[in-house]
């Protein structure tokens, strides 16, 4: 395992966990835009609001650690919003694939949030604000996976 450790490779990972928060937050936008259920709107613009949340937490601690957040969002998750809007605009009332998309990116999240944990040298407190982040979308992935059984 290469240890990333040095200060700019620190902040490397937290910029690379804050596009993906960046993405998330687009991304269950998107979802709520395209779902018909009221109750998965909602949810998805409760994960939205949280991930928007997630994302200012990390630029903060960003800033703390000296460093500039980025502030957009990559390129492949453009490309993955652009393909849940076509998917919904040919699938008639498929909650479901959306449903099943959300997990997919939480799980995404949560790969890229391991690895970050596992290979990089944290201070304490940026080592909890990761866990705790991790934690809740370890929930969502959970009631994504959930959902998708019903939906």
């Amino acid at each position: 395992m290469n240890v990333k450790e040095t200060r700019g490779e620190i902040l490397d990972q937290l910029n690379k966990l804050l596009t993906r928060n960046h993405d998330a937050e687009k991304g269950y936008q998107e979802a709520a835009d395209n779902v018909k259920d009221a109750e998965l709107k909602s949810l998805f613009l409760a994960q939205s609001r949280q991930r928007s949340e997630f994302a200012a937490e990390l630029a903060r601690e960003i800033r703390t650690l000296g460093g500039d957040p980025d502030n957009g969002t990559s390129f492949a998750a453009d490309l993955h919003r652009a393909w849940i809007n076509v998917k919904s605009t040919f699938a008639s009332n498929d909650d479901k694939a959306t449903v099943e998309e959300c997990r997919r990116g939480d799980q995404e999240a949560l790969d890229d949030y391991n690895t970050v944990l596992q290979e990089t040298d944290l201070v304490a407190s940026t080592r909890e604000l990761l866990l705790r982040q991790k934690q809740s979308i370890e929930s969502a992935h959970a009631s994504m996976a959930r959902l998708a059984l019903v939906v």
